[in-house]
């Protein structure tokens, strides 16, 4: 499961498809993360919007993992160095995911906006490494933006070695998703980059996703709307706090797709 635990984040990518920034309800948290745990998924991956908004995210991973769920963070890393700083529990992770676009900070700017600051990320992957037990994945979207700076950033992926290096085509999908124009990338030409990177990173191992497999996902939302990415937008497909997540998971029409999209997750077992 991926649960989008706020809405809100510290940078406006234009290729953004979480959730549209709002009011969360914050108060339903607690009950979300029990039907998570009542649930018979495997791993919860915290996702959003960026999770390190949310000051008790290490708290809800440490007793997702004390009944037995692997826990994965999704984070831009802007907020990591910092938040550790203040008494993040990183370990709680048994994988971060962090957002790495372009090999120069300019590359990073042009997929992520003025803000975003390649070094912070990569001083967050250096946190990351130094960890014991959390495991390092590095996520890049890839658009006709950065599409020339792949072999650069194979060559930093390389250097940070971390357990799997994500690949996603770029997606037009989304409630805030404005980029359309400018990071669009075909199929065919999104497969030839990522083979070319997978072989340049070797011996990193490489998990790709086009555009259509990444509707292999299952999210709960800040109000426990559970959401199934669809052909431009996302389905809903129940609410965890009305039912079980288990019996939205037995009525889904994308199991197969989902358990195949999140492969890559066999590196907490490998």
């Amino acid at each position: 499961m991926d649960w989008w635990i706020t809405s809100r984040c510290n940078l406006a990518c234009d290729f953004c498809y979480g959730p549209e920034p709002g009011r969360d309800p914050t108060g339903l948290r607690d009950d979300i993360l029990a039907r998570l745990k009542d649930s018979s998924a495997a791993a919860v991956t915290f996702c959003g919007g960026e999770p390190l908004l949310v000051r008790r995210v290490d708290e809800y991973a440490g007793l997702l993992a004390s009944a037995g769920k692997r826990t994965v963070l999704n984070t831009n890393g802007s907020l990591l160095a910092r938040r550790v700083d203040q008494g993040l529990r990183l370990g709680y992770f048994d994988v971060v995911g962090l957002s790495i676009d372009g090999s120069t900070p300019e590359v990073h700017r042009a997929m992520r906006g003025p803000k975003a600051d390649l070094d912070e990320a990569l001083s967050a992957a250096e946190l990351v490494v130094r960890q014991p037990g959390t495991r390092l994945k590095i996520g890049t979207v890839v658009s006709a933006v950065n599409a020339g700076d792949l072999p650069g950033l194979a060559e930093l992926v390389q250097r940070l070695q971390p357990d799997v290096w994500r690949l996603y085509q770029y997606s037009s999908r989304g409630w805030q998703n404005t980029g359309q124009q400018r990071h669009h990338l075909p199929e065919a030409d999104f497969l030839r980059l990522a083979e070319r990177a997978a072989d340049l990173v070797a011996p990193v191992g490489v998990a790709f996703s086009t555009e259509s497999q990444t509707a292999g996902c299952l999210i709960v939302d800040p109000a426990g709307t559970v959401l199934r990415p669809g052909e431009s937008d996302y389905e809903e497909c129940g609410n965890c706090l009305k039912e079980p997540l288990d019996d939205i998971w037995a009525r889904s029409p994308a199991r197969s797709l989902i358990e195949t999209n999140k492969r890559w997750l066999s590196v907490l077992t490998a």
